[in-house]
Order: C-alpha cells, then sequence, then structure tokens
C-alpha cells in the first residue's frame, strides 16, 4: 500500500481522508497548500458533513457534488469526489478530491450571459460556417427574417442573400475568411415571405483557438432609417427651394426700387459662380457664393433713392452714406441661419487686398476668398454696365482695372481665373454687353 500511498501524496489534486466520523486522518500535499488554514479545513469539513452523510448510507462508492468554499473571503467553487475506502473488518473511510472549477464556472456563467444578451438582442446575429451553413440564429434574426432557428440551423445563408447580390456577397465572405472585417456594409436582404429589404449589416471572422472557422453576421433592417432619410431629403430640398425663392424675391425687390441696377445683383452672382468653378472651389462654396452675390447689394435699399439714381457724381458725404451699404447689408442677412458665411461675404465684397476697401479696411489676409471672388465679379459687372451717372465704360477698361490692379487691389489668382473664363468663353461681350454661360 506504501506506493498507492505515495501516490496519494502526489496527487495534483486536493485530497483529504476522513474517517468514519469525518475527521481528517491524512491529506496530500495539495490540499495543505490550498488549505493551510486550520478554519477553513474545519469548515469545509462542517460543510461538507451532511453530504458525507448522504453518501454513506448510499451504496454507491463514488459521488460528485459542486461547493462553494471561501478561503480568505475569496469565493472557490470546487467540484468534490467522495469516494468510499474500505478496511477488512473496519468502518469505511472516505477519500474526498478537490477540483477548483472557479474560472470554469465563471467562463461557463459568462457564456451565458453573453447569449443570453445575443438571445435578447433586436439585431439579427448569426454565424455560419466555411460552406456558408448556418451555425447559429438569435430571436433578432427570426423576427427580422420571418424564419425559426429550427428551420435554418445547417441550412444556406444564401436562404437570405437575393440572387442579384449573392456573387458580391461571396466575394465579401472570402474576404472575411482570410481574415477582412466589414463593418456597416449596407446592402439588400431577402425575407422568408421574398420581400427585399435594406439592411446594414456588420461582417467578421468567427475564430477558435487561433483559426477563422466561419464568419459572424450582424445585421439590422433600416428600412425605417432609409425612410427617414429620404423624407429628410425631401424636406431638406423643399426647405432649399424655399430659401432660394427667398433669397431671389429679396434680390428682385431691391431692384425694382433701384432701376438703374436691375439685374447687377443677378450677374454678379451668377460670374462669381463661374469664377469659383474655374477654381475647382467646392460645390458648397460656390451655392454660398451664389447666395451671397444675390444679396450682395441689398443694404442698398436703406439709402435714399435720390443718392442711387443721382444722375451726375455723388459728393463726398453722399459717397459716405453709400459706402454704409455693405454694413446695412449684413445687419439685414445676420440673422438668416444660411449654412454659408453670407453675411461676411456681404459685409466684406467692398474690401481691398491692400486695405484700401471699406467699410473696416481689411487686408487680403483678413478677407474671405469668396469676398475677394465678389469684388472682382461686382467690379467686373458694374464697369461694364451702364449707370445713372455714365455710360458703361467697356470691357477692355474694367479688365485693365483688374489686371493693373492685380495682387495690389484684387486677388491675382481670382484675376486670372477672369482671364481663363474669357479664354473659354464663359464669359464674353455680347453687343456691348457682358454676358456669363454657366
Amino acid at each position: 500500500m506504501e506506493k498507492f500511498y505515495d501516490i496519494f501524496k502526489e496527487l495534483p489534486l486536493p485530497a483529504i481522508v476522513l474517517s468514519n466520523e469525518y475527521e481528517e486522518e491524512d491529506s496530500n500535499d495539495e490540499f495543505k497548500y490550498c488549505f493551510k488554514n486550520n478554519r477553513t479545513i474545519s469548515s469545509i469539513l462542517n460543510s461538507i458533513k451532511s453530504d458525507l452523510d448522504k453518501f454513506n448510507t448510499s451504496p454507491d462508492k463514488h459521488t460528485l457534488l459542486e461547493k462553494t468554499i471561501y478561503i480568505n473571503s475569496i469565493r472557490k467553487i470546487y467540484r468534490l469526489r467522495f469516494s468510499k475506502i474500505n478496511h477488512s473488518g473496519a468502518q469505511p473511510h472516505f477519500l474526498v478530491l478537490f477540483t477548483d472549477i472557479t474560472e470554469r464556472r465563471r467562463n461557463i456563467e459568462e457564456i451565458g450571459r453573453l447569449a443570453s444578451i445575443v438571445d435578447s438582442s433586436d439585431d439579427a446575429i448569426i454565424s455560419m460556417s466555411l460552406n456558408n451553413k448556418i451555425i447559429s440564429w438569435n430571436h433578432g434574426a427570426e423576427k427580422i427574417y420571418g424564419y425559426r432557428s429550427d428551420t435554418v440551423i445547417d441550412s444556406s445563408i444564401m436562404k437570405i442573400i437575393p440572387n442579384i447580390i449573392s456573387k458580391d456577397f461571396e466575394t465579401i465572405v472570402s474576404s472575411v475568411l482570410q481574415g477582412k472585417s466589414y463593418p456597416r456594409y449596407e446592402t439588400i436582404n431577402c425575407h422568408q415571405d421574398g420581400h427585399i429589404f435594406p439592411a446594414s449589416m456588420t461582417l467578421s471572422p468567427l475564430v477558435f483557438h487561433d483559426g477563422i472557422i466561419g464568419v459572424t453576421m450582424i445585421s439590422r433592417d433600416i428600412s425605417s432609417r432609409r425612410q427617414t432619410e429620404e423624407e429628410l431629403k425631401i424636406s431638406h430640398r423643399r426647405l432649399k427651394s424655399l430659401m432660394y425663392e427667398t433669397v431671389e424675391s429679396l434680390s428682385v425687390a431691391h431692384e425694382k426700387r433701384d432701376l438703374y441696377t436691375s439685374g447687377h445683383q443677378r450677374n454678379v452672382s451668377m460670374i462669381s459662380c463661374c469664377i469659383a468653378d474655374e477654381m475647382n472651389l467646392p460645390h458648397d462654396v460656390i451655392e454660398g457664393l451664389r447666395i451671397a452675390g444675390l444679396l450682395h447689394d441689398i443694404g442698398k435699399v436703406c439709402l435714399p433713392m435720390a443718392i442711387l439714381s443721382k444722375p451726375a457724381k455723388l459728393i463726398d458725404e453722399e459717397m459716405a452714406l453709400m459706402k454704409k451699404h455693405s454694413i446695412a447689408g449684413y445687419e439685414i442677412v445676420k440673422n438668416i441661419p444660411f449654412t454659408w458665411p453670407v453675411k461676411d461675404i456681404v459685409l466684406q465684397h467692398h474690401e481691398r487686398i491692400d486695405g484700401s476697401g471699406y467699410p473696416n479696411g481689411l487686408n487680403g489676409e483678413s478677407t474671405l476668398l469668396e469676398s475677394k471672388i465678389l469684388a472682382v465679379a461686382d467690379t467686373l459687372e458694374a464697369m461694364t454696365a451702364h449707370r445713372p451717372y455714365r455710360p458703361a465704360l467697356g470691357l477692355k477698361l474694367a479688365l485693365e482695372e483688374l489686371h493693373n490692379n492685380a495682387d495690389v487691389k484684387y486677388d491675382k489668382d481670382v484675376v486670372a481665373a477672369v482671364d481663363r473664363l474669357f479664354e473659354q468663353e464663359v464669359l464674353r461681350e455680347e453687343q456691348g454687353k457682358l454676358v456669363c454661360s454657366l
């Protein structure tokens, strides 16, 4: 028996031998290491006494049970194996083996929690094998696709993929099986009843023991979102149309009052947009310029008609009043919630690169590019059109003004863009008038 005693002592699991009275008779080294405290050992023996009573009266020679044991206030879970040791002519003894399953139990509980989360998710959470067979299918998938879990497990994932995108989907799955992930991939899926709906899918490799064994797919029906987005687009288009109509009305109202400059704001707006497009500015910037161009002289509604229609050169006092139209325009449009800096463009359209402009004498670095474009377009249109106090000066003098003052009063890049537009005949002179073809 001595060789078996040596085995008992060297067992890698804690083990203890108890008498028929459940008192410790011997224990191995691992038991002594794990349960060093006598109070802990006494507590363990007391906690399993009732279990030993049942086992002692049972015909079984072995039994298993789980016990929660606190060691220095730390909760541990052990699987206990009871075995009877019979000696001839003597009362049976008991061998108790302890297996620490705390981590295993914690992992099982964590898996259970994760499984509960997956199953309660409104999103479809699906896993599939290397050959596209469905491995798991949660309640969210049942609601989104209409198939019950027991009817789709081991069937092909392609039953929810419309034929029109099947090749694209297979290509994506192949990439996922190579380790690539596809977050929020928007596509279309197929319901059990045959209807097609838009879906947002996230596809990731299903990894086990450092190897890819399939694909995990999280899918969401985005029909409601798409409908909301479409409604918002329609609403946005309507609001944008209303805004443009309002701006057009403001511009027309001003021009109705000042017949001598009728069409000036519209022409400046078109020329500005042509210049901005030639300079490859973003569409959004061009849209802002279009609005600013239509409103850049709106502040003149605050000026007396006697000044606006005076058939002679303005005196200094009248010119000082005229120069306030930029500020007046700024005050008129500043509270309109444009998405572009319209109010600042209107305020700055008479500023000049060298700081000689008005109303604030800003230099080129302090002036918006849109304002620099508008300044050139305004000068070009004004000099080629008739005014109450003078006839049109003509295109030649207008271009000389721009060229002579490029990088002085006017931005040289903007002036260069104007030259290219004339070369392309986007801007041209017809019957003495400046014409712009958008």
